[in-house]
């Protein structure tokens, strides 16, 4: 092999590694932040929450999307006097559990209807 296409070579295995090791980087990047970042959604829809019941990992967002075409809702927290206010069709809220527990929730206009969700909050299981 000439001089140059030694070169040649060894610069495309270099830019193969490189490009390769970038891509891996990469996809290591967006794995880490899928994790960070685990969203779930509650739908309100025909006066409930759907799901009503929900188990999720400590530090999970949940985000409410009112899925109605013109009811409004809220998301009251009592034992927290926690309130979202009013979301109207395709508004929505979130909220992020950072404590285990079990936080039970209801629409307070329609309470009465039984729109009502709980979001029980555990633990994140450990990777060995």
């Amino acid at each position: 092999m000439k001089m140059h296409e030694r070169l040649l070579t060894t610069l495309g295995l270099l830019a193969a590694l490189l490009i390769g090791g970038a891509a891996q980087a990469d996809e290591n990047e967006q794995a880490t932040s899928a994790a960070e970042v685990a969203i779930v959604e509650v739908e309100m829809v025909s006066n409930r929450f759907q799901p009503e019941a929900l188990e999720v990992t400590v530090g999970t967002t949940v985000r409410w999307v009112n899925a109605e075409r013109r009811s409004n809702h809220d998301i009251y927290f009592p034992d927290e006097e926690i309130a979202s206010g009013r979301l109207f069709p395709e508004e929505s809220w979130e909220r992020t559990f950072d404590e285990e527990g079990t936080y039970e929730y209801y629409c307070q206009p329609h309470h009465n209807r039984g729109m009502v969700g709980v979001i029980r909050v555990v633990a994140a299981e450990l990777d060995n």
